[in-house]
């Protein structure tokens, strides 16, 4: 029989360790036990598998992880439902200290064979696509010859349907604290990954539907809680309400959030004289987002009975199918907002398929198709270095095993001398056909005719509080667009762009940048960084050079 691995961005499930415990195990939660009588020990070729980080808080535990997987349980009962933590940690506690088992995502995986198995939709309840997300996108990979189809879902927080979701949650159950005088502040993890914006984001989203006075913050990356604290200076609030923005109220939102210790949350804003109440609720204790992942369940489903796979016993290199040699126009979806491809050409000729990237920066000095660790180790002859366009953009050739499937490379910034993993999907359902030759694949967007424009930008991410002012001055000048950032802040002492750190060009008044512009309307992300707070640190922000407004500069 063939084997299929999908491996879909899409959905959300969930999951208990049934007919795959040990007879001495402990189920003493009501989420636990709703599970299993919704479930009715229901044997299937097909099972959900949820995934989360894991808790040791058993009262928090049962009513978030618990009641999502009995959610999903409920709207599935064709289907089998398991659970799978990924702390090895927290795992070994439960086991040690309440003799609860709980197994890991390879003794799960490996469970799900010995049983006989046949598709496997995992659902992760983590709320990005994270460091935790990729390490379980790995260790489905060891298992693609052992089922016939893998259906990985995506994370909370992967849409705009997702968004709007999550704010509408949050919003109608702190309704009541919304009265002027309170500040309404969310805890996130935070993570050194790109996926790390879909906090800013949410904030965002937040004030752009006048959600005024709530506020997101982070334990471990930006926004910062110094950043929440400048952002409700001067707003005379009264009161602050804290409350987790993560799945489970666990160790964080105990000790950093809501501790009496120096340095917790709640120890830092009740010293500057705010009132302070905590809500320890996770988002799983929210109806309205157990509704969001059964919503997922619900597609990927939809997608397992209609989706083929990939597959992986006739692939071979290329998963070219039937796919007419020939060079055509295709979208290339980057998992990183520091890796954005704005324009390629796909090369097919036989069996074998190759394109060519030009990204929207000039940071990254060569690219290798493997793992950074694996780059690390690598001959220089393997190497794929940049080639410049007739514009000065870095183009790359790259090898192309196959359409729909996340491709797994290296890139190697030139600035910070280190190699980072970057995946990029070739979508079918993009492709044009080009009459370009495979040369002239390279060539990318014209820029507009020499001379000096000004040009509006829609600029988002940040705070609010600082913003670069609209419209901006355009210089194109032998094909090559640069353009003058003004801020409305004098607080800017550097940007990154494209990989690449600009100064400011004034040393008096609020901050200006001169830096290379890639393309017209196409949204790129740079890093501002600020010296406004306590200390500097660095924000991300997305700039679009919007070319309906392209004027000749008076």
């Amino acid at each position: 029989m063939k084997r299929k691995l999908a491996v879909l961005l899409a959905v959300l499930m969930t999951f208990i360790c049934l007919g795959g415990c040990s007879g001495n195990e402990k189920r003493e939660t009501a989420g636990e036990s709703g599970l299993m009588e919704a479930q009715e020990q229901t044997q299937s070729d097909t099972v959900i598998l949820v995934v989360s980080f894991g808790t040791s808080y058993n009262d928090s535990r049962d009513v978030t992880i618990g009641a999502i997987e009995t959610a999903i349980a409920e709207a599935f009962p064709e289907y089998e439902t398991r659970r799978a933590f990924t702390s090895q940690i927290i795992i070994d506690k439960l086991k040690e200290r309440d003799g609860l088992e709980i197994d890991n995502v390879e003794e799960a995986l490996d469970r799900a064979v010995s049983d006989g198995v046949k598709e496997l939709i995992v659902q992760p309840t983590h709320l990005m696509d994270g460091y935790e997300y990729t390490d379980l996108a790995k260790a489905l990979t060891d298992y693609v010859d052992r089922f016939d189809k893998i259906i990985l879902s995506k994370p909370l927080l992967s849409d705009e349907a997702d968004f709007d979701a999550i704010m509408s949650a949050i919003t109608e159950k702190t309704a009541s604290y919304d009265d002027g005088e309170t500040a309404i502040c969310f805890m996130g993890h935070g993570t050194e990954a790109d996926s790390n914006g879909v906090y800013e984001k949410l904030a965002r989203k937040l004030w752009d539907n006048g959600y005024e006075n709530y506020y997101i913050g982070t334990v471990e990356a930006q926004p910062s809680l110094d950043d929440v604290l400048a952002s409700m200076e001067g707003k005379g609030y009264r009161r602050v309400v804290l409350e987790p923005l993560m799945v489970v109220a666990g160790d964080h939102a105990n000790n950093d959030m809501a501790g009496d210790e120096e340095g917790s949350w709640k120890t830092i804003l009740t010293q500057k004289g705010y009132e302070v109440e905590c809500v320890m609720e996770g988002l799983g204790q929210i109806p309205a987002v157990r509704d969001r992942y059964v919503e997922h369940v619900k597609t990927a489903v939809s997608l397992d009975e209609s989706f083929a796979g990939v597959d992986t016993a006739d692939s071979g290199n290329t998963g070219n199918g039937e796919v007419e040699d020939g060079v055509y126009s295709v979208e290339a979806e980057s998992d990183s907002s520091m890796f954005k491809v704005v324009s390629a050409r796909l090369v097919v000729s036989g069996e074998q398929m190759s394109a060519v990237l030009t990204l929207s920066g000039t940071g990254y000095e060569k690219l290798y198709m493997g793992t950074p660790e694996e780059a690390a180790n690598a001959p220089e002859e393997d190497f794929i270095f940049f080639e410049e366009d007739a514009d000065g953009a870095y183009t790359y050739t790259i090898p192309v095993e196959a359409l729909d499937r996340s491709l797994t490379l290296a890139a190697f910034s030139t600035k910070k001398q280190e190699w980072y993993e970057r995946k990029l999907t070739f979508l079918s359902g993009s492709l044009q056909a080009s009459d370009m030759s495979a040369e002239g694949a390279k060539e990318t967007l014209n820029a507009p005719e020499d001379g000096a424009y000004t040009i509006e930008i829609l600029f988002e991410g940040g705070s609010g509080r600082a913003e670069i002012l609209s419209p901006v001055s355009l210089v194109v000048e032998e094909g090559r667009m640069t353009a003058l950032l003004q801020w409305n802040s004098p607080n800017y002492d550097y940007m990154v762009v494209g990989g690449e750190k600009y100064l400011p060009v004034n040393t008096e008044g609020d901050s200006a940048f001169e830096v290379p512009v890639e393309a017209l309307d196409e949204a790129v992300t740079v890093i501002g960084d600020t010296v406004a707070m306590s200390k500097p640190h660095e924000v991300e922000y997305t700039i679009t050079f919007r070319s309906e407004t392209l004027q000749p500069a008076k």
